[in-house]
């Protein structure tokens, strides 16, 4: 029988999983199988060699996930938390490696890819997920067929596809906080008689705040946000020929409560002293509080709006060839103020910004103004297909950037207990980022082993250049201006090889080997700073997954080691008073990961569990101007050694009034540091740790079907506990802040399909 071009499977699995037809019967206890494209051709989950997490629409919609760092609980090895400076943007840690940066001079480590595309800044994966169709989670250094900057892994976030018939679905939901979502999509269907398909969405999503900014309305303090976005698609199959536009844009507005939570004994004193003296409270200490005074000189309002599309062209010849084309844009406008140090209050200092009136308002860390921008172009052509027991996959990749940033802060660094000194500085630059990439990889099936034997092997090379153009103006008692100019350029070689053998129908076990290339750049806000450079990782992987009991049971479980050289750390530097990158040296992560699911009749449970164990073999700082390794001193920053995740639901289905569903989830990570190296920061010995992550939550769900339309609805509760860490903490010197999670909430959902 002729063998299906692989991406023509591929369009034939997305229709498959984007119909009406719910697939395995839940009920009956089977687990559904999702189909990935981890390795650029459809397959399914449970037969793809490599440890990947695929989440469906319909667990989004089950777990009420609207925003990506939701997906946290879903995944073993994998922590979504707030990145630093803003509320906006969630920080990515897979297997331990990722970064806390929202700053666009940072190169992530996991990479986030929307339908094909790459998008590298944390700010531009704000947007809610109204029209997902699934998430895969791919665990571990994916640099041959995902690029640069994956050496802790990729996140694949697909939507779903118009559709021939005119359909539309609608849901909302109201909780605690005023928290409002409402999302719409909308199938247009068939355009007339053309082959072309069209959908459109668009989702509010606001709340009100929990960290109280007194002077200010619930609607503004930390933790409120109002989102707006719309997305479309046009998608015509023509034959052997399919072309596919996408584009979507989201307005995202947020607030980020900081709150102080400890300091040098002179920072201590110098804003306690202040704030009783002016009545205006400086507290600091553990928390939380969900009280802080905001500095009048920001308001603290994070506005993040980014747009995009991407257009994909492929043409099937023959199942041995088939070439596909992604064009992809994006653009990000953001605007990142806050008030990070935690409080403020007035004070005395020395330097006072009107002659003679000394006492004006204090605060460790401000930013009255951080606006930014980013515009990307990227274009990738595929050339694959089947030729007898081999599959090919063959790929050249262009990637274009230019970044745009001015951070503009106000520190104040006390000089005693009464006096402080006032630091006003304002930096821009603009980096200009090209990377070309060719990759290439081949999988052979032998026809002797009936199928069940699989070798794949993969190499890419890559090649990036960037310049650099900064300017930093700062003023104390006196003006100093510094100005930096650079071109760099770095390149790399990664490969990868699998073998993988089904044992018997259900059970695959597999190894596999590769690496990752994650892009050196520069510490842009310190001009001067040398460039930081390239961090690579080799990851050696045992895995085995199975389905067993008629697929009433699913048990998948991997043990690894990734080796990283030139590990890419990030710290606050409390010398320079600025986010720094560098690379400390050598490190080794082992662990082992399980997820495990099992179902019968209307009872199912599921859970996960990730546990990491890093080592430095080698991290190299300057003491005392002395190059040394400080290796068995460094700790690893917003690291758990554990995630685990449980769940159980029960599904009760009736003739008349639909299907009733009740269900429990726990999710946990284990302590974290807060910092890399006390000696760095201080108070960081104050504060060591985040604090156990534990999520309870309880939903009851249902499903049913009034006057010929289905329907859904739940009511939940999350955070049960009121369990309350910290999911981001920075030592600005004399004072250390951080931002505790969300406190206890409840809310009600209802959904249609028309």
């Amino acid at each position: 029988m002729a063998t299906m071009p692989a991406m023509a499977q591929e369009r034939s699995a997305a229709a498959t999983q984007q119909a009406a037809d719910p697939g395995p019967d839940l009920d009956q206890g089977q687990i559904e199988d999702i189909i990935v494209t981890a390795r650029r051709r459809a397959e399914s989950a449970q037969d793809t060699p490599l440890s990947i997490s695929a989440i469906s629409s319909d667990q989004l919609q089950q777990l009420n996930i609207v925003r990506i760092e939701g997906i946290t609980q879903l995944a073993p090895s994998l922590r979504v938390t707030q990145a630093s400076g803003s509320g906006n943007a969630p920080a990515i840690y897979i297997r331990g490696i990722g970064t806390l940066s929202t700053a666009l001079y940072v190169e992530p480590a996991v990479g986030i890819y929307v339908d094909g595309v790459y998008t590298p800044r944390p700010s531009g994966n704000t947007f809610d997920l109204p029209d997902i169709s699934s998430v895969e989670v791919l665990r571990g250094p994916q640099g041959t067929l995902f690029g640069r900057n994956t050496t802790g892994g990729a996140i694949l976030l697909s939507t779903r596809n118009p559709t021939p018939e005119f359909g539309m679905k609608a849901d909302f939901s109201y909780g605690s906080y005023n928290e409002l979502i409402a999302s719409s999509v909308v199938q247009l269907g068939r355009l007339g008689n053309s082959p072309f398909m069209a959908k459109v969405s668009a989702q509010v999503h606001s709340r009100d705040g929990w960290v109280e900014a007194p002077g200010y309305s619930p609607a503004k303090w930390g933790g409120a946000l109002d989102s707006f976005g719309v997305g479309g698609a046009i998608r015509g199959e023509m034959g052997d020929f399919t072309l596919d536009l996408r584009g979507r844009y989201n307005d995202l507005i947020s607030y980020t409560g900081w709150e102080a939570l400890a300091g040098t004994a002179v920072g201590k004193a110098y804003f306690g002293n202040a704030g009783v003296a002016n009545n205006r409270p400086f507290p600091i200490g553990v928390g939380p509080r969900d009280y802080s005074y905001r500095d009048p000189r920001s308001d603290a309002k994070s506005q993040v709006k980014t747009w995009g599309g991407v257009l994909t062209a492929q043409y099937d010849f023959s199942a041995a060839f088939q070439v596909k084309s992604i064009t992809g844009y994006n653009n990000i406008d953001q605007n990142l103020r806050g008030n990070i140090g935690g409080g403020s209050t007035l004070g005395i200092v020395a330097n006072p910004a009107v002659p003679g009136q000394f006492v004006e308002s204090v605060t460790p860390h401000v930013t009255p103004n951080n606006p930014g921008t980013q515009k990307q172009f990227t274009q990738e052509l595929q050339l694959l297909g089947d030729v007898g027991d081999f599959n090919y996959l063959l790929g050249l990749y262009y990637y274009d950037e230019k970044v745009d940033e001015t951070i503009t802060t106000i520190l104040n660094s006390p000089l005693s207990a009464t006096t402080a000194i006032r630091l006003n500085r304002s930096t821009s630059y603009s980096i200009d980022s090209t990377s070309l990439a060719g990759f290439a990889q081949i999988g052979w099936k032998p026809s002797f082993a009936g199928g069940r034997l699989e070798l794949v092997g993969g190499i890419r090379y890559t090649e990036d250049k960037k310049t650099l153009s900064s300017r930093s103006v700062s003023t104390t008692t006196t003006t100093t201006i510094l100005t930096q100019a650079r071109k760099d350029k770095w390149d790399n070689v990664g490969w990868m090889g699998s073998i993988s053998y089904q044992l018997v129908p259900g059970v695959l076990v597999y190894g596999r080997g590769a690496s990752a290339y994650r892009s050196g750049g520069y510490n842009a806000p310190t001009v001067g700073a040398p460039p930081f450079g390239p961090e690579t990782a080799r990851s050696y992987e045992l895995g085995v997954k199975s389905d067993l009991f008629d697929r009433h049971v699913r048990f998948n479980a991997a043990v690894y080691q990734t080796d990283y050289d030139d590990l890419q750390v990030n710290g606050y530097n409390i010398a320079t008073n600025t986010n720094q990158l560098t690379n400390a040296g050598k490190a080794r992560y082992r662990g082992f990961e399980v997820e495990a699911q099992a179902g019968l009749g209307g009872f199912r449970i599921d859970g996960n569990v990730g546990y990491v164990d890093p080592q430095y073999s080698e991290y190299i700082i300057a003491v005392a101007g002395k190059p040394t390794n400080v290796a068995d001193q460094a700790a690893f920053a917003n690291v758990p050694n554990w995630t685990y995740h449980a769940g159980a639901q029960y599904a009760l289905e009736t003739a008349s009034a639909g299907k009733f569903t009740l269900r429990g989830d726990f999710t946990g990570k284990g302590n974290a540091p807060t910092y890399s190296l006390i000696s760095q920061a201080p108070n960081t010995a104050q504060v060591p740790l985040y604090g156990v992550e534990s999520n309870v939550s309880l939903r009851l769900l249902w499903n049913g079907t009034i006057q010929g339309r289905k329907m859904r609805a739940q009511i939940f509760a999350e955070n049960l506990t009121d369990n309350r860490f910290l999911t981001f903490a920075t030592d600005f010197g004399a004072i250390m802040s951080g931002v505790y999670n969300r406190p206890r909430y409840y809310g009600a959902s209802i959904g249609i399909d028309f």
